[in-house]
């Protein structure tokens, strides 16, 4: 019985992966617009929780709201001209989508727990004890 090596293996099985120029500029599209979808998702992110927090009036608010959706356009159409000169395609757009599940999946629940205030609780427990004790 004849052991052989993995290295002897590796060397006989060559993967020969030829990537076309087609390929590659849709790897290449795929990849800004994923990382579009989650920038864009990251400040939105950091947008409603801006709005929680300071934001108290409904109509400026509604405001911002509009303000930011156009903001977020003008970015996304600003990635997506860098990435293939606007042309807008199936895969660019599953790639966008993907990038903001991608973000909410990943860093969303991170960044959205509590109302965007510093809560000690053990604090409040010890601050709880003083007040019994005295």
């Amino acid at each position: 019985m004849v052991v052989s090596s993995g290295a002897a293996i590796l060397n006989n099985f060559k993967l020969n992966l030829v990537l076309t120029d087609l390929i590659k500029t849709q790897i290449f599209e795929g990849l800004v617009m994923l990382g579009c979808g989650m920038v864009i998702a990251l400040l939105y992110g950091l947008f409603t929780r801006h709005i929680k927090i300071y934001i108290k009036n409904r109509i400026i608010a509604a405001i911002y709201e509009i303000l930011f959706w156009v903001f977020a356009g003008i970015l996304t159409c600003q990635f997506l001209y860098y990435c293939s000169y606007g042309e807008i395609s199936i895969h660019v757009i599953c790639a966008f989508v993907c990038g903001v599940f991608l973000w909410n999946l990943l860093f969303y629940a991170t960044m959205s727990v509590g109302e965007g205030k510093c809560l000690n609780k053990r604090k409040e427990e010890v601050e709880s004890l003083k007040t019994q004790i005295k």
